[in-house]
This record gives C-alpha cells, sequence and structure tokens, in this order.
C-alpha cells in the first residue's frame, strides 16, 4: 500500500449507490465521494496535495508557486495547505476576477495567498516561472507546482486512491465496474491509471473531458509512466490505456453546458448531491448520456465526485 506522507483528507471517502438515479436510468449507479475529502472543502486536490507539500518540505521550501484559473479548486487547495505548514503561496490565475471575490477566490483570499491575475492561460505559466527564477536569484527556496498538481507527485494520490477503491470494492459483490471522472490538466487521470495497474484491476476507465486541450491522452500516460517508475512496476502507457469522451465539453473549459445544469439539477433533486459546473457536471451529463443509451448495461458505474463546490457560488 502506498504510505500517506501527511493525514489531511478524511478517507476512504464513501462509495455508495445512487439509488434514485439508477432507478430513473435504469442502469447501477454508484458514487465515490471525493468531494468528502474535508480539508479545506475537499475536493479531488486534497489527495494530491498530501503528496506535493511532502515534497516541498523534503526540499526546504519556504514558498509554493502554481496556476490555475481564477475559480481553480487546485489552487485553493494549495492556498490553504501551504499555510497549514508554514510557506507563502503566489498563485498565478488566469481570467476575470470578482469584485467582491467570490468562490474559490475568495478562500485564496483568505488564505492569504498572494494573487496576480492574468487575462488568458498563455500568460500564468511564463508568469510564474519568471517569479521563480528570481525568487531563487533573492535566495529563496520556491516549489514550483503545476496546474492542477498534475505531476508524477501530485498523482501518486490518485494511485493510494486506486488502492482504496479496490479495497471497497471487494467488499461489494462482484460484477463488471466501470469507473468514470470528469479529466481536465490529466493528474487524476494518471495516478488512476498507475494505480489500477499496481493493483491488476479489471475495472474499467473513462474520463469524461472538461477541456478542449490538445492531446490529453499523451501527457496523461507520459506523467502515468513517470509515476508507474517511481512505484516499481513495469507497466508504460500508451493513450489507448486512456480512453475518454470528448462529447459533453460543449465551448471549452468553464463554461457550463445546459446538460451540465440539468445534471447539477438532477443529483440535487434526487441524492442531495451537489456538482459544479466546471468539471462534475459536465461528466454527470456524459454519464446520464451514455446510461440512457444503454452504453452501461450488466455493469456498476460507479462515478469520482472530485469535488468544486466554491465554483457554485460564483
Amino acid at each position: 500500500m502506498i504510505e500517506r506522507p501527511f493525514q489531511l483528507a478524511t478517507l476512504p471517502t464513501p462509495l455508495h449507490p445512487l439509488e434514485r438515479l439508477s432507478a430513473l436510468v435504469g442502469q447501477d449507479i454508484w458514487i465515490k465521494r471525493d468531494d468528502l475529502t474535508g480539508y479545506a472543502m475537499g475536493g479531488n486536490k486534497v489527495r494530491k496535495a498530501e503528496f506535493l507539500l511532502a515534497d516541498a518540505r523534503a526540499q526546504g521550501a519556504d514558498i509554493t508557486l502554481t496556476a490555475g484559473a481564477v475559480q481553480s479548486n487546485h489552487a485553493r487547495v494549495i492556498a490553504s495547505v501551504s499555510r497549514r505548514f508554514g510557506m507563502e503561496c503566489r498563485l498565478y490565475l488566469s481570467g476575470q476576477p470578482t469584485d467582491p471575490p467570490v468562490g474559490n477566490l475568495l478562500l485564496n483570499r483568505l488564505a492569504g495567498a498572494q494573487i496576480q491575475c492574468v487575462p488568458t492561460s498563455v500568460e500564468r505559466s511564463a508568469a510564474m516561472e519568471r517569479d521563480a527564477a528570481k525568487l531563487r536569484e533573492e535566495g529563496r527556496r520556491p516549489y514550483v507546482i503545476p496546474i492542477g498538481g498534475s505531476n508524477a507527485v501530485g498523482s501518486m494520490g490518485y494511485a493510494a486512491f486506486f488502492e482504496e477503491l479496490a479495497v471497497q470494492l471487494k467488499a461489494l459483490p462482484a460484477k463488471p465496474t466501470v469507473l468514470l471522472f470528469p479529466t481536465s490538466s490529466g493528474g487524476t487521470y494518471a495516478g488512476i491509471l498507475a494505480g489500477k495497474a499496481l493493483t491488476r484491476s479489471e475495472v474499467e476507465l473513462l474520463g469524461i473531458r472538461v477541456d478542449l486541450d490538445p492531446e490529453p491522452e499523451r501527457v496523461i500516460c507520459e506523467v502515468a509512466s513517470a509515476l508507474a517508475e517511481r512505484l516499481g512496476i513495469p507497466d508504460r502507457f500508451t493513450p489507448a490505456d486512456a480512453p475518454m469522451n470528448a462529447d459533453y465539453v460543449g465551448e471549452g473549459y468553464g463554461q457550463p453546458t445546459d446538460a451540465g445544469q440539468e445534471a447539477m439539477r438532477l443529483l440535487w433533486q434526487e441524492e442531495g448531491v451537489l456538482l459544479d459546473p466546471v468539471y462534475t457536471g459536465k461528466a454527470m451529463s456524459g454519464l446520464l448520456s451514455l446510461a440512457r443509451q444503454g452504453a452501461f448495461s450488466g455493469r456498476r458505474v460507479i462515478f469520482l465526485h472530485t469535488g468544486g463546490a466554491p465554483g457554485v457560488f460564483r
């Protein structure tokens, strides 16, 4: 079993059936509640942050730098965890900030993060790397975290997640199972892919894309292969190992879809589960559409809820 360096997340997260939703679409639908990881309003980024901040501390870092959209869940968690461990945090966020700040932007300010907003995603990474170089020249020890925490260090959290899920599945009746989840920067998918290889699981994977970045499979497989090497397993991955569906992206990242909004309404009314418009709403709209087409007949479908509730209140 992968050893967690810090106990920030409240684990294991629940795995339970969505009985009313299953009845509505005629499929066996379950949910894995990583929205309930607890720390800093939860979500999938908490699992990654445990490993990222452990690495930052091991390297003697005194400040973390990371980037994302103006309502980034990843930025919110890194800002909070950095403060918990006595480090400064700088965030480089693309998009138009609100005044007054709302959602994740408000939580970042409450955490005391230094925030630089830029108009587009192209500018944020360049600004972060310039500042990191300047900090090093000043004798500081910056720790740069990629968007979404999507590297072999952060993705370790989702290899450990898959070990956790495998234990929970052993307690259920045997049944072919599909794990479905939203995917963007790819770190969660990469960790799941490596975790599946580590456990030799037969669970099928299906990522529902929420953005239009080019070649996401290549990035996912590169990170997953680097993580497999860290884990000491021989597997190396190709795009065929990372199936994804891009039919539910809509106009692009951060742009809600009508189907995603309807999925949010349905889950809230039928199951009391809150989704978000950027990630889980779109992914659930994909699950519902595919389920109504009979795509999962005879199989258990587990929806990985990656969190994002602050994005609802923006």
